[in-house]
């Protein structure tokens, strides 16, 4: 990721695409600037999601995207996936 503008926030959201259906996946902490030892403009990001056990076993698209404070997209990215 290269930031082409100055971003004062980043919010990381996360879906699971299930039968063309986009399933929210919260995150403990959406603020990627927040709780990470980051700080904007993000240089570099790592984060981890929680798999819990009320998830069903099933292949899945996630789709993970980074917004600006202006909801801009930043990254949208779709990963092929299985929930085990």
């Amino acid at each position: 990721m290269k930031n082409v503008k100055e971003v004062k926030e980043i919010q990381t959201i996360v879906h699971g695409v299930i039968m063309n259906l986009p399933v929210p996946f919260p995150l403990p902490q959406p603020d990627a600037c927040k709780d990470n030892g980051l700080t904007c403009p993000l240089p570099k990001y790592h984060t981890t999601m929680p798999i819990l056990k009320s998830y069903p076993k099933v292949k899945v698209d996630v789709k993970w995207e980074l917004k600006d404070e202006a909801s801009e997209d930043l990254v949208c990215i779709l990963i092929p996936a299985r929930l085990q």
